[in-house]
């Protein structure tokens, strides 16, 4: 019996097999409280969840960051390593908490704004209102 040769890490896909192929319009930017509370009820790791947080206190109300921090200003503030804060900024675009300018940019150059994903406001008021009803 034969099998087929497992595909590497190289081979797969960037994407996830159910996101769409196309580029989505870009959405606008997120207020900073409820983009808060999405990171903090999100499955992400927790020192994912505090580059995400540490990021937010660059932002406005709007969500816009007039005084980027770039990747070092994150090592600073969290006191993660480099490569660490640059994966979770990885995972946070990923998921649609984040949209870099340029898009291909680099962390130490890009411009980073807040962005909600879909469905990501939904549950942080559900494990909002789950917490709220278990006190």
């Amino acid at each position: 019996m034969t099998t087929a040769a497992r595909p590497t890490p190289a081979q797969m896909p960037r994407r996830r097999p159910g996101a769409p192929a196309t580029k989505e319009s870009p959405r606008p930017p997120a207020h900073r409280e409820p983009w808060q509370k999405a990171i903090l009820a999100s499955s992400l790791p927790a020192n994912f969840r505090f580059v995400g947080v540490a990021l937010s206190t660059h932002a406005d109300a709007t969500g816009h960051i007039a005084q980027q921090p770039r990747l070092i200003g994150l090592v600073h503030n969290t006191g993660i390593n480099a490569r660490q804060v640059a994966v979770a900024l990885t995972a946070l675009r990923d998921r649609g908490f984040l949209r870099l300018s340029p898009p291909d940019g680099r962390y130490d150059t890009a411009d980073l704004t807040l962005t909600m994903p879909r469905g990501a406001a939904a549950r942080a008021r559900r494990a909002e209102n789950r917490s709220s009803a278990d006190a």
